[in-house]
């Protein structure tokens, strides 16, 4: 007697696109997993150098985690006071832009340096990290990002209120 066995290949077409379908679905998955990682990581390294008086740090800071064309564009410094105060806005037209923004990070260390996070949101390229003092002080830093690899930091905002 003769048993004859009909085998079917373990991937038929309809399993191998359904394969290379959820492959791209998880690569892509991970990938933007990963970007929001890492702008968390340079969102959470950026409050913890903020909170030292170390000015070579926050120069080393700016080098390795700001996109290049960040560290050249000049500062521009909207500040506002209270309900009667005039709005008045200034360009920091420094010759060396490193060093306007490690003037912006000395600051930023006096307004937040004893801070806490308040919260940290992700939306595409952008980061919202929010900070509260001792002193009742809040602020909101918007921070965007490159989309590409290494994910740098592309753009910086920063909205403080008492």
């Amino acid at each position: 007697m003769e048993i004859k066995v009909h085998q079917t290949p373990f991937f038929t077409m309809k399993k191998f696109y359904t394969f290379i379908l959820m492959s791209t679905i998880c690569i892509t998955t991970y990938s933007q997993e990963s970007m929001e990682k890492v702008m968390e990581k340079r969102a959470r390294e950026m409050h913890r150098v903020i909170s030292v008086t170390d000015r070579e740090q926050w120069k080393k800071f700016i080098k390795e985690n700001y996109t290049q064309a960040l560290i050249d564009k000049p500062m521009r410094a909207s500040v506002k006071g209270g309900p009667d105060a005039t709005p008045a806005s200034s360009d920091v037209k420094a010759s060396d832009n490193l060093e306007a923004k490690v003037k912006m990070f000395e600051r930023l260390h006096n307004d937040f340096g004893a801070s806490k996070i308040a919260s940290i949101k992700s939306e595409g390229e952008t980061l919202k990290m929010s900070l509260e003092n001792s002193v009742g002080m809040s602020g909101t830093f918007q921070l965007k990002f490159d989309k590409n690899k290494p994910y740098l930091i592309d753009g910086v905002g920063i909205q403080a209120e008492n």
